[in-house]
């Protein structure tokens, strides 16, 4: 009776090893297809915005010269879209009504 519980034991290891294995591919394989993702959006959101490589380190170096090193750089605005003042006034006045 024992012998045949551990069996069934070891082939329940045996599969479970066999899946964690499989979900860690399946995991590394969602991490690399999630950083591919995000450094496109970066290299996107960089193309979008005509800066010149030299200048985007130089934004960079001061940005983290400013916050010490360590802080998250702050939230671009779009590139190309500028809202001037009457549209502001204009949506504002929307919402109150």
């Amino acid at each position: 009776m024992n012998q045949e519980r551990l069996k069934r034991l070891e082939a329940d290891i045996a599969k479970t090893k066999a899946k964690v294995t499989e979900f860690t591919a399946r995991l590394r394989e969602l991490e690399r297809q999630k950083t591919e993702i995000e450094n496109a959006g970066i290299v996107a959101l960089v193309r979008d915005m005509a800066i010149l490589p030299d200048e985007l380190t130089a934004y960079i170096k001061a940005f983290k010269a400013q916050s010490g090193g360590g802080a998250v750089l702050p939230t671009m605005p779009p590139v190309g879209i500028e809202t001037s003042q009457n549209e502001n006034e204009e949506d504002a006045n929307e919402e109150k009504e």
